[in-house]
């Protein structure tokens, strides 16, 4: 509502408002018609935009860009005198990025993104950083707010919104300064870059009128934050204070641009259905390459497409392992062992062998998004197989599982840490196919383990989704009748992409695995987690090409998933179950 009081206020004062639906809020909405579903909508398409090699922020300022142009085509408006304001909860990210990038923009003000988390000051307590040090800010739903990259290249929200100047810019939060603007660390950064243009009177701050959460939050732009921008658009730009505000709500059916009439004309896509036929002409262009070459040389190609997407994925050659604690465990020897793959990165790893061990052991290393305790909760059996034939069984907590797993997440599960690797330049997937191929390796080093014996197996205990009848909804925000599962392909991705870069695995079992990264894009709504997503990795390859590289070798894959966390019927069952092809590919 505020939306519509702000254009009309400003409307009767003289300006033009053109107030724009974005991708996935309003008649653009990718899910459900619930409240707070547009943060969901914007969480899943982003996903799977970068699953294609794009990204939601690059549209979003596209779409925007396009309104400048439709603005700019009437005789009536100011070309010199364009602003752009875009309302917090996904709104002000879009427009600083904008702003940055169109010099058509007179005067920005982005709200809610002028520095990283900006309700901090209320869910954490004052600040103790210096202002010469920039907070990049910690990875969460909004890709558009934790863009890709923007650690590792260094541009952080305030530095996006500074490269405005020295054109105007207002420093827009929807709460309250806990301590007034001035002792903002960015708001001194804000100060010396346009000082350095020699701009300071093309700089100005709002805020809100309380805490967070609370009364401060005005979810748009209200009354008191359009009270404080008045005066500052009449003294940059000759823009009309508004005598009084307006009011006149008026029904959506009024304010349909979109209506069934134009819809049924105009058949819109979904955002998923144009990323999955960019995805489709991009993903072809790489195979049709890919089949031009040798199995060698297709390997080697394939290793490294993959490894510039997932990032750095060499394990180090000097991993540290201490067994923490040896004991029999109901006739079994049971070893806990820490691997430090990394400085400060631990790995829980749990070794179990057979009673009457010999002295080199074939082993099945395991991975789950449900870690150590998943498998020995729920593949008992399983287990129990594998070590009665004789065979050692190394279970992995890689990092952000089991034991390290990240707990604060305030949405879907791994995607704070997902988000927080993108903009440092990695991947979640990458770093934690390090810690596997680490685990693989000090497993093969060790005098008791065969290493020409070594399988890997990826697993999930996550519940599926029932195919028929699927009620979709947002698994993140406001629950639906039915309750919606989240997929756990992590286990078999490690399995197979271990696979990929470690020649020795003799074989590869999966179950629940993804299907296809294809499959994500294949419906607006999507039940895979954020932590196994890699940007751009369908334009390179995707699944089945990399199990299809691994040939020779065997591999099973059980009961896989599609996008929706459904089981796709395109594999043929084996009887045996993954613990006994295990045992039968680990003969001598």
């Amino acid at each position: 509502m505020e939306l519509q009081d702000m254009g009309m206020t400003w409307a009767r004062a003289g300006a033009a408002v053109l107030v724009m639906d974005q991708l996935g809020a309003g008649e653009r909405v990718q899910s459900q018609f619930w409240p707070r579903e547009s943060y969901y909508s914007r969480y899943a398409m982003g996903m799977q935009l970068q699953l294609a090699g794009e990204s939601l922020a690059k549209w979003m300022a596209w779409d925007l860009m396009r309104g400048i142009d439709m603005l700019l085509e009437r005789p009536y408006i100011d070309p010199a005198r364009i602003v752009m304001l875009g309302a917090c909860a996904g709104g002000g990210d879009p427009a600083a990025l904008t702003a940055a990038l169109d010099d058509r923009i007179a005067v920005a003000i982005p709200f809610n993104f002028g520095q990283a988390s900006p309700e901090a000051h209320y869910t954490q307590g004052p600040g103790v950083e210096s202002p010469i040090l920039a907070d990049p800010g910690w990875g969460s739903w909004e890709t558009t707010r934790n863009l890709a990259q923007s650690i590792s290249g260094r541009f952080f929200p305030w530095f996006i919104c500074a490269s405005v100047a020295p054109r105007g810019y207002i420093y827009a939060i929807e709460v309250g300064w806990s301590r007034g603007v001035a002792n903002e660390p960015a708001w001194a950064r804000y100060s010396k870059v346009f000082g350095l243009y020699g701009a300071t009177e093309h700089l100005a701050a709002v805020d809100g009128h309380g805490s967070f959460p609370g009364p401060g939050e005005f979810t748009n732009v209200g009354l008191t934050a359009r009270k404080k921008i008045y005066p500052i658009l009449n003294r940059w730009l000759k823009v009309t204070i508004p005598a009084h505000e307006y009011r006149n709500l008026r029904p959506y059916a009024e304010l349909a641009a979109l209506t069934p009439a134009v819809a049924a004309a105009r058949r819109p896509r979904t955002a998923s259905a144009i990323a999955l036929r960019m995805a489709d002409q991009r993903l072809a262009a790489a195979r049709a390459k890919l089949a031009t070459l040798g199995a060698r040389e297709r390997l080697s190609e394939l290793r490294k497409a993959m490894r510039e997407r997932l990032g750095d994925v060499e394990p180090r050659s000097d991993a540290a392992a201490s067994v923490v604690w040896s004991r029999d465990v109901g006739g079994h020897s049971v070893e806990a062992v820490g691997l430090e793959t990394e400085p400060g990165i631990h790995v829980a790893v749990l070794l179990m062998k057979p009673r009457a061990p010999v002295a080199r052991m074939p082993a099945v290393v395991a991975f789950a998004q449900g870690g150590k305790a998943g498998f020995l909760v729920h593949r008992r059996a399983d287990l129990e197989t594998l070590i009665s034939a004789g065979i050692a069984v190394c279970l992995a907590d890689v990092r952000g599982v089991g034991e390290t797993a990240w707990t604060q997440d305030r949405g879907p599960r791994g995607m704070s840490l997902a988000a927080t690797e993108f903009m440092l330049g990695r991947t979640m997937l990458g770093a934690r196919l390090k810690d596997a191929r680490a685990v693989y390796r000090y497993l093969t080093a060790r005098a008791d383990i065969d290493p020409k014996r070594v399988a890997t197996w990826g697993d999930s205990f996550a519940e599926t989704n029932v195919r028929e009848n699927l009620l979709d909804q947002s698994i993140a925000q406001q629950p639906g009748p039915r309750p919606v599962h989240q997929a756990e392909p992590l286990g078999a991705l490690l399995a197979v992409l271990t696979a990929l870069y470690e020649d020795g695995v003799r074989a590869v079992a999966t179950r629940h695995g993804l299907v296809s990264f294809r499959s994500v894009l294949s419906d607006r709504f999507t039940y895979v987690p954020q932590d196994v997503i890699v940007p751009g990795i369908l334009e390179v390859a995707d699944i089945p090409d990399v199990i299809a590289a691994l040939s020779p070798r065997p591999v099973l894959v059980e009961q896989s998933v599609d996008g929706r966390n459904c089981v796709v019927d395109t594999e043929k069952p084996t009887p045996l179950g993954a613990a006994a092809w295990l045992a039968r590919e680990l003969q001598p």
